[in-house]
């Protein structure tokens, strides 16, 4: 891989006794990529853990169209601190000292351990969806399952406020008797790191899974089964990782050549559609749309320039029946913020239909610039260089050289591939490129 692509990384952890012990490696897009979304990374250990014929882990993100993206893949043999310190310090050095804003992970002491030391600045979160999957697994010996899995959503799922929550589970925990019950006292203790009541100041990009139904996919779902062998799995690494490169060009393509189709006269989802990706768009554009559920928009306190809403809304519940619920949101309009209690913007990365609904109210007609995030926008790619500053290169590290040519020369490539006329003019300045590098090399000699 390294012999046809240059920027391919890979590194081998071996034993005192030259056994194999772990592998990592990295192709040169998802190299790039990590520069563009590495802000929100998903560890999946799952295969791992769950005992498959591979022992293989993947970092994963989400690109501007909300789409998985790969950061890099390993082989561990061991579910061990130690394993994941290397795999992790392994990742940091391939990706220039990247160091992500938050990492989802699965509930695992070793994993914690190794993110704490490898990653003290990073927001270290279980995943929601993860936990919910264990449900069933956990609980479904229990007396009144169905009750206490009811109750349990609810307390995850629909309390706003830390002290709804804590009464939520206490609640739970009386009514049914289950005190005494492991998992979910293990569980308790670990809220802060999985309860979305806890995590309001944390920022997921989409993959805090904040919703039941939400989940996050493995990145070679439907390619990996327990019994995949490592040979078969090379094989599928490709075809995986050529059908996400066409998605993303086809879904960046698309952006670019078409206008979505408005819904509605807010000047909100008029301003967005110019700025966003398309399915990130169509994402805020159901936010745009359920402001209409909403109503009685009321000021509830004041404290200077800082007014706190609150805006109800008839929300869809089981039995398809509409339940009122309010929600409380932070307006000052010289700081330009609005914040709901909701947390959607954090969560999801856009505004949320209670937050727009107060924008309204007070006559704004554009939403505030820190609520619009280069990450969705179309031409990210094009307004963002990672790490392009010359001084940050060292003069005698032809790895870093390595690293910022090809996220350059990426760049154009991605713009290439957009039309003929763009491929054409892309083509013709690499080989201009290419032919002043000759000459510089002709003259040294």
């Amino acid at each position: 891989m390294q012999l046809t692509n240059p920027n391919f990384f890979y590194l081998m952890d071996f034993s005192d006794e030259g056994h194999l012990r772990n592998a990592f490696w990295v192709d040169a897009r998802s190299r790039a990529a990590c520069g563009y979304f590495g802000d929100v990374i998903y560890f999946d250990n799952s295969y791992l853990s769950n005992k498959f014929e591979i022992p293989l882990v993947t970092f994963v993100g989400i690109n501007h169209h909300g789409q998985s993206v790969l950061l890099g893949c390993g082989l561990l043999s061991s579910e061990t601190t130690e394993s994941y310190i290397w795999l992790f310090r392994t990742w940091v050095k391939c990706m220039s000292g990247c160091s992500p804003q938050t990492i989802i992970t699965d509930r695992c002491k070793a994993l914690q351990s190794a993110i704490v030391e490898v990653f003290p600045r990073s927001h270290h979160c279980f995943g929601l969806s993860l936990i919910m999957k264990k449900v069933p697994e956990k609980l479904g010996g229990l007396h009144n399952y169905d009750a206490i899995r009811k109750s349990l959503i609810k307390a995850v799922y629909e309390t706003l406020k830390v002290i709804e929550f804590e009464a939520a589970w206490g609640f739970m925990i009386q009514r049914f008797g289950v005190s005494d019950h492991e998992w979910l006292r293990s569980l308790y203790e670990d809220r802060v790191r999985w309860a979305p009541v806890y995590l309001k100041d944390k920022f997921f990009a989409g993959m805090s899974a904040a919703h039941p139904g939400e989940s996050i996919s493995p990145f070679f779902d439907r390619y990996v089964h327990k019994q995949t062998p490592l040979k078969e799995f090379l094989d599928k690494y490709e075809l995986a990782l050529h059908k996400k490169h066409k998605e993303e060009s086809f879904a960046d393509i698309e952006s670019r050549s078409s206008s979505p189709l408005l819904k509605t006269r807010c000047s909100f989802e008029f301003q967005l559609s110019r700025l966003y990706t398309r399915e990130m768009f169509m994402k805020f554009q159901l936010e745009v749309e359920e402001v209409y559920s909403c109503f009685g928009t009321t000021q509830l306190h004041v404290d200077g320039s800082i007014i706190i809403f609150l805006v109800k809304e008839r929300v869809l519940v089981e039995g398809n029946r509409r339940e009122i619920r309010d929600f409380e949101v932070l307006y000052s309009r010289t700081a330009g913020e609005v914040r709901c209690i909701c947390n959607c913007f954090n969560f999801y990365g856009y505004l949320c239909r209670h937050a727009l609904c107060v924008l309204n109210f007070n006559g704004v007609e554009e939403i505030p610039h820190k609520y619009i995030l280069s990450r969705w926008k179309k031409d990210y790619k094009r307004l963002y260089v990672p790490d392009h500053s010359t001084s940050s290169v060292d003069d005698t590290d032809c790895s870093q050289w390595s690293n910022q040519l090809f996220r350059s020369a990426l760049q154009v490539v991605e713009e290439g591939i957009l039309s003929l006329d763009h491929y054409n003019v892309a083509l013709q300045s690499l080989e201009e490129s290419l032919s002043k590098v000759h000459d510089v090399e002709q003259r040294q000699e």
